[in-house]
């Protein structure tokens, strides 16, 4: 698969390694992100990178960028920041060199090309270069949040907001285009029908159908601003929001998987408000003061009745909004829960059915709606008395409207034309504060939906900002545990205990013990999805809390006890996760877990089409496919837990003679509890409530297993120290 760009100027073609390109340049921002990280966490349409791809992998770390068109145009006396020219056979990057005191060029590989009068003989040589200057974000000194620019809500909003100051400009004009209908009747009443000038109301007619027009048009335009910033937020957004949840630490992960999941549904409540006429209702409400102003040039006095209004539906709206707070946060609780009984339902719906559970969960379930049933109808009960009442204000304003009007009039002071047209615009004044309260209403759920999807942000990651890690490359494969001990978060008691063990490269160990003896700990704790809570564990000799955890990741091949599948081809799942594979490579991976055994004699083969979680494929065969998603990369570290469990015995043996005339270099960690496995290592560690007990040959480990089902009342603990001594 390919990693690279291709770029297509004048000369031979140039291949860059953009991953290699992130690392340097965020490595000169002291916020370094590892190739590894770049790939695991901002991955790419068939793993092709190009500058689109490096621009958003940059901004995630608030380094932003802009486009130069010459060398030329750049003050190397003032530049900031990291620069990257592309030339037809080379990339270049360069920076203030502190030691140097001045801009200086290096090659991708990292040689030092010179400053700029220096490198101008070589840089001049090549037509249309790519020139690209990358810098930190700018702080806003001007936004009401601080931090605002780096926020993973308002940042995009922040960054669009010229579109919502337009469409508020398109409010101002449409809301005084409004009042060119009051404006119409006013004239007509009191200018038009006296004078009996039917040739001035033609005139007027043809300049309202402009007016409407124009007031067509401009609305059309201001959904079209707010959609344009809708979507540009709402894709960042969601990204940032999928992002965080892949980087989550998995030991302080809070939540199911389907509260998870019902948090991140909580956006689409969020997004719905910006794209919906909820939002031009809020951007509405402040110009209702216009509406408010030419009543009372009109009418004088009958902005009174219109004034008092909107004081009792505000006090109506504050009277309820409390309480629909609280049931809203109830009600937002409550679906979470719902959500989360019913992805687990869905999971594992073939176990629920054979175990006969179904009425359980399906009561759980009815439990938890009915909860929510009860708090939605209060609800509803509190929206429909503010909507009662605000409908019943709203005509009583307009009949008081046209008794103060009437009163006016009897007495000359304003003609008939009057009491028209305010009493169309106090129709216009109040509609926003009749909203108001499903507004607010709306508001709450989208406050709480937020402060959810807050709290996941807020939520410990793996890659930090402070986390800097340095890019190792490919590791030798020797891991190495002292002293380690590690307990499950809301657990009693210690899963591993005082470890400690050596594995060289290239060596075969195997890890045998009792159910929950903590075999299975050992392996995630390598892989770092674990930090132990004492001791170290260092592979090549450097301790693990300076390795990144994707780096750590892409040099070990695992094999889990639970396999899991994509829906997707047979190729997919097993090139999931892995770069630059061959097809030779993936047949040969294919044909060591035995999974060739059947992929071969399906019409599709490797384009075999798998459902979700592989439904179809037995457990054997779903087991042999992640065995080869393991090897595939031929990764220097494997870890194989019970990677056998679900087959049968014909094919663990067929998968034993294979793995053993498997060419590899790689250090194995097997975890298992077979014997019939043993055959693949050459040492066994054994480990019993946590704690390591004995260690030897493969063989001693077997006449001592031997000796202990022969012997009467002999202990194995009594057997391992033969194992230990051997």
């Amino acid at each position: 698969m390919e990693h690279y760009l291709t770029c297509l100027n004048s000369g031979p073609k140039l291949e860059i390694n953009f991953e290699e390109l992130v690392y340097q340049i965020t490595t000169r921002f002291d916020a370094s992100i590892t190739p590894a990280e770049a790939r695991a966490l901002s991955g790419s349409v068939n793993q092709k990178k190009d500058f689109n791809w490096l621009i958003e992998c940059l901004h995630d770390c608030a380094i932003d960028s802009h486009k130069i068109d010459k060398l030329q145009d750049i003050d190397f006396e003032r530049f900031t920041g990291v620069g990257v020219v592309v030339l037809t056979e080379n990339v270049f990057l360069f920076s203030f060199d502190e030691l140097r005191q001045g801009i200086y060029f290096y090659e991708l590989g990292g040689d030092v090309l010179g400053n700029w009068e220096e490198s101008k003989p070589i840089l001049e040589k090549y037509d249309s270069p790519v020139i690209y200057r990358f810098f930190e974000r700018e702080k806003e000194e001007v936004a009401v949040i601080p931090g605002i620019e780096n926020h993973w809500f308002y940042a995009p909003l922040w960054k669009n907001r010229k579109f919502i100051v337009q469409a508020g400009f398109a409010s101002l004009l449409t809301n005084i285009f409004a009042v060119g209908t009051s404006l119409f009747a006013l004239i007509v009443y009191n200018r038009i029908i006296p004078a009996n000038a039917m040739s001035s109301l033609y005139m007027l007619v043809i300049g309202m159908v402009i007016l409407l027009t124009a007031d067509y048009a401009i609305k059309t335009l201001r959904s079209r601003l707010l959609g344009a910033a809708g979507i540009e937020s709402d894709i960042v957004i969601a990204d940032r929001l999928f992002g965080q949840i892949i980087d989550l630490k998995h030991d302080t992960k809070k939540g199911s998987v389907g509260t998870l999941a019902s948090i991140l549904k909580e956006y689409e409540q969020i997004r719905e408000f910006f794209t919906s006429a909820t939002l031009v209702s809020i951007i509405d409400m402040p110009f209702a003061c216009i509406f408010l102003f030419f009543i009372w040039y009109i009418g004088g006095h009958m902005v009174i009745p219109v004034i008092v209004g909107i004081f009792i539906l505000i006090g109506v709206t504050l009277l309820v909004q409390p309480r629909l707070k609280k049931l809203s946060e109830s009600s937002q609780e409550e679906s979470h829960d719902k959500h989360s009984v019913l992805v687990e339902t869905l999971s594992g719906l073939e176990t629920v059915k054979l175990l006969g559970a179904g009425g359980l969960l399906r009561k759980r379930f009815k439990s938890v709606v009915s909860k929510q049933a009860k708090s939605a109808d209060e609800v509803k009960r509190h929206t429909f008395f503010s909507t009662n009442l605000t409908q019943e204000v709203q005509q009583g304003v307009q009949i008081s409207v046209v008794t103060v009007g009437a009163i006016t009039v009897t007495t000359g002071e304003y003609g008939y034309g009057a009491i028209i047209a305010c009493t169309i615009l106090s129709g216009k004044a109040l509609l926003p504060f009749v909203q108001l309260a499903q507004l607010l209403s709306r508001l709450n759920q989208i406050i709480t939906g937020y402060n959810s999807l807050d709290g996941l942000m807020k939520q410990p990651t793996e890659h930090t900002k402070g986390s800097d890690y340095l890019r190792r490359g490919k590791y030798k494969g020797e891991v190495t545990f002292e002293n380690v001990s590690y307990s499950y978060p809301n657990q009693d008691g210690l899963a591993l205990e005082e470890i400690s063990f050596l594995i060289r490269k290239g060596e075969r160990i195997g890890v045998v013990g009792r159910v929950g003896s903590g075999k299975t700990t050992i392996g995630k704790l390598v892989t770092k999805l674990f930090p132990p809570k004492s001791g170290k564990i260092l592979i090549d000799g450097v301790d693990i809390s300076q390795l990144d955890p994707s780096e750590i990741r892409e040099n070990i091949g695992y094999v889990s006890q639970d396999p899991w599948l994509i829906a997707g081809t047979v190729e997919q799942n097993i090139s999931f996760g892995a770069t630059e594979i061959k097809t030779e490579q993936m047949i040969e991976a294919a044909d060591v877990s035995t999974s060739s055994d059947f992929i071969n004699s399906h019409t599709k083969g490797f384009k075999q089409m798998l459902d979700e979680r592989g439904e179809g494929l037995s457990g054997g065969q779903k087991q042999a496919i992640t065995i080869a998603r393991a090897i595939v990369k031929n990764p220097p570290i494997l870890i194989l837990d019970e990677p056998t469990s679900s087959m049968d015995a014909k094919t663990e043996k067929s998968f034993i003679d294979r793995f053993k005339k498997y060419n590899t270099e790689a250090t194995i960690l097997l975890i298992t509890h077979r014997t019939s496995l043993l055959a693949l290592v050459d040492k066994v560690i054994v480990v019993d409530k946590g704690k390591i007990v004995g260690s030897g040959s493969v063989d001693a480990f077997l006449k001592a297993t031997k000796s202990e089902k022969i012997g009467k009342g002999s202990r194995k603990d009594s057997q391992v120290e033969s194992v230990a001594g051997a």
